[in-house]
């Protein structure tokens, strides 16, 4: 009879477990990532008697009650909050996030509240670094498996790389600028940026020195022809200081380009075009009180003459060439004069009428001539000569990429890509759905900084709740599959997965579980009254 006692207490006793497995997940009903627990009853057997009756078996089995051998987690999807916040992240399908602590131990979660610490980390609430792959500035993985971390701030890049990308066209029936050299008008037919009527078109890109300053690349457009056909020669500047071309042991004002008659490019026909030729100074003199003065060589690569001085007033002034006709005083920035490079005449308005016949030194020019280059170039790298630039930054030296330009029948078109940046400052972070995670910076870059890694297991039941959302194998040499996001999980980006907990059902496992109790809680008292009568037959 005793037995019954504890029979009836084993059923007490799972069931208060079973109470503690429904109290806990309806404690988690607001816990971020929480997977429900399911009790597992299992069967006590008292004893077994099997006997042979007539050749038959006949068995005595009495169970010794119940107990809960095990729990099982509920691993099916929860439903998604949304947070607007970026780095909230929920897994929609399975696997797990990775997070390590400060001593290297890898956790698992499917708690998505992350954030971005001091340095840059991505971590969880409790300071654990989440886990995946950081890319290289191609977007290509660059290491192992590894925290993600986001630069702050990114330095500044030089441009190296121009390219002309699509739709980038030049219009086949613009005019012909002539170039007749018994033309009385020489400004109509010699390249000067200052004279619109010389060129067809221009245009720019902004391209960065070595401390992050901008600069402005200018492209000019001529459209030519001779007795080969028609060509555009191109001519660029950076802030007014050509850029040239080295070819053949020359340096060329232009680029020479034919197109072939389906108006791409012709790959064997790009040329340097004007050799450019240095003149190391002179002393020009007025022939009257006009202010005008003549170089003795023609025409002038535009941009590229040297310091202009003379004395006035007893005050000494330094004139520069903008690169746009222009002459610029060195210390005010007044504009004090101009230059036409077709014909290498230059005016000081300060200079005109003051009662005297002035001189000006310049300290050196650069001309060029029809010649061109034997060699073609290769237009999908076409190397520039170095440009000194202004502001204690680096020479800068390009490399051009004309392939995609091409010469149709429509509107001009001008769009170019280039490598370069200035500093920039971490604005905001995004995260896709396959795990990329890009981050927006001052300058306006936008780079794909790392890859967020999602681990699966062959068993789930493996993974034992270390709590604070946070699972770990329960063997040490049980590892799982790991992968990028979006390969067996899409990752979603200012959501969080809510607990799973089903509380309609909870409540039925409750009332179910208090009645349990309460019917093992009467077969006790119904064995203590069973007790007390066999006792009293001795009265």
């Amino acid at each position: 009879m005793l037995q019954s006692f504890y029979t009836a207490f084993t059923g007490l006793s799972a069931d208060k477990r079973w109470l503690s497995v429904i109290s806990d997940n309806i404690a988690n009903v607001n816990t971020v990532g929480f997977k429900s627990e399911r009790a597992i009853f299992e069967d006590l057997l008292s004893r077994s008697l099997t006997t042979i009756k007539n050749g038959a078996p006949v068995n005595q089995e009495i169970g010794g009650g119940t107990f809960v051998s095990a729990t099982v987690k509920d691993f099916s999807q929860g439903t998604f909050m949304n947070t607007n916040n970026p780095l909230d992240l929920a897994l929609d399908g399975e696997g797990f996030f990775m997070v390590k602590d400060n001593e290297g131990a890898t956790y698992y979660t499917r708690n998505g509240q992350f954030r971005l610490d001091a340095n840059g980390n991505v971590v969880n609430m409790l300071g654990m670094k989440v886990q995946g792959w950081m890319l290289d500035e191609n977007g290509n993985i660059s290491g192992a498996l590894s925290s993600i971390s986001i630069p702050m701030s990114i330095d500044p890049k030089t441009t190296t790389y121009v390219a002309f990308k699509e739709p980038s066209n030049l219009d086949s029936r613009a005019e012909f600028i002539e170039d007749n050299p018994n033309t009385a008008d020489v400004d109509e037919s010699i390249f000067n940026p200052a004279n619109s009527d010389t060129f067809n078109y221009v245009n720019s890109v902004t391209i960065y020195d070595s401390l992050g300053n901008p600069h402005q690349l200018d492209y000019y457009f001529i459209h030519k022809q001779d007795s080969t056909g028609s060509y555009w020669l191109i001519y660029s500047s950076i802030d007014g200081k050509p850029v040239e071309i080295p070819k053949d042991g020359n340096n060329y004002a232009f680029l020479k380009v034919k197109f072939q008659t389906n108006g791409s490019i012709d790959p064997v026909n790009i040329k340097g075009y004007g050799k450019v030729s240095d003149n190391s100074g002179e002393t020009l003199t007025e022939s009257s009180d006009n202010g005008e003065f003549t170089l003795s060589n023609t025409p002038v690569v535009p941009g590229s003459i040297g310091e202009i001085t003379y004395t006035i007033g007893g005050q000494n002034r330094t004139l520069l060439d903008n690169g746009k006709g222009q002459l610029i005083d060195k210390e005010t920035g007044d504009v004090r004069g101009t230059i036409d490079y077709s014909s290498g005449k230059i005016f000081i308005s300060e200079l005109a009428g003051n009662g005297s016949t002035d001189s000006i030194n310049v300290s050196s020019y650069q001309y060029y001539d029809s010649s061109e280059s034997t060699n073609a170039l290769d237009p999908k790298r076409i190397q520039t000569a170095a440009v000194d630039l202004d502001g204690g930054a680096a020479p800068i030296k390009l490399s051009y990429n004309l392939l995609q330009l091409k010469q149709l029948a429509s509107d001009f078109m001008f769009y170019a890509e280039q490598d370069g940046n200035s500093k920039g400052d971490l604005v905001s972070i995004s995260v896709s759905e396959d795990g990329l995670i890009n981050a927006t910076y001052t300058n306006g870059k936008v780079r794909n900084i790392a890859r967020l890694a999602v681990a699966t297991f062959k068993d789930k039941e493996m993974l034992v709740r270390k709590g604070s959302w946070l699972y770990v194998p329960n063997m040490q040499t049980y590892t799982p599959v790991i992968m990028p996001g979006g390969a067996v999980s899409k990752i979603r980006s200012g959501m969080l997965e809510m607990s799973n907990v089903d509380i309609a059902n909870e409540f039925i496992n409750l009332i179910t579980a208090q009645r349990s109790y309460q019917a093992n809680a009467r077969v006790i008292t119904t064995d203590d009254q069973i007790l007390q009568e066999t006792m009293n037959i001795k009265r």
